[in-house]
């Protein structure tokens, strides 16, 4: 017997390419008292990358063109790209 799903959604199937959302903090080090830092997502699509990208941008519209975009930080900025997954395969 299959479990009850919780939050009341579907199991998701993307079809066609998938996409990486490449995140880069450059920062001052000294100046924040933090070190840079990078992030790469997991697969997805390109609605949920696009969608992913302006949170991390803190865009409450649409992200305008191909990217990539830039939003500045205290001491440094955050550089957000969107990117094709390499040998990302359904199924």
């Amino acid at each position: 017997m299959d479990a009850p799903d919780v939050d009341g959604e579907q199991l998701e199937l993307t079809l066609g390419p998938l996409y990486l959302v490449l995140v880069d903090d450059r920062v001052n080090g000294p100046l924040t008292g933090r070190p840079a830092r990078t992030y790469r997502s997991p697969p997805q699509s390109l609605d949920d990358a696009r969608c992913l990208a302006a949170l991390l941008l803190d865009r409450g519209d649409a992200l305008e063109g191909e990217g990539p975009w830039r939003r500045p930080l205290a001491g440094g900025k955050r550089h957000v790209a969107i990117v094709l997954a390499p040998n990302a395969r359904l199924g």
